[in-house]
């Protein structure tokens, strides 16, 4: 079944259209609770005929959700995907994914009150996604099974 809280995708790489296409592969998300924003291409025209919607800029994107799946290939990606929508991730979840980061590293680059988790992926011997995670002291324990429910969509969790 679906969770019915709604979630923002941001990002670079090829790694945004995946993790999207997951989720709603998956059914873990309900199309219309998914918000992505207009200047994602690659999302938008892997996922056209979904139900999803699509917003002019990244702020308005993160204002719509609860969570706020923002991934990189690179720490140096991430950060500057996190820069345009800091002000606006108070209150807000944000699943950082992304190798090498941590907790810290992100909460550095989001607003005071953000709840964070960290997803560090890799490839295992075998080539298939594997992740760890790393949730912020203050997670709050009834969003863990949705955070860990659209990251497992996508990657093993170790």
């Amino acid at each position: 079944m679906a969770h019915k809280i709604r979630v923002s995708f941001l990002g670079e790489g090829e790694l945004l259209p995946a993790i999207v296409d997951s989720v709603l592969e998956n059914c873990i998300i309900p199309p219309e609770n998914i918000f992505l924003s207009d200047k994602d291409v690659a999302v938008k025209e892997k996922i056209s005929e979904q139900n999803v919607v699509f917003c002019p800029d990244d702020m308005d994107v993160v204002v719509k959700g609860e969570i706020v799946v923002v991934v990189a290939p690179k720490k140096g990606e991430l950060a500057s995907t996190l820069a345009p929508i800091s002000g606006c991730t108070r209150g807000r979840i944000v699943i950082a994914i992304c190798p090498d980061i941590t907790c810290d590293y992100v909460l550095e680059r989001v607003s005071g009150g953000t709840t964070v988790l960290a997803v560090k992926p890799v490839l295992d011997n075998n080539g298939r996604p594997i992740a760890t995670l790393e949730f912020t002291e203050q997670f709050p324990s009834y969003m863990r099974t949705p955070c860990m429910d659209i990251v497992a969509s996508l990657f093993e969790i170790l």
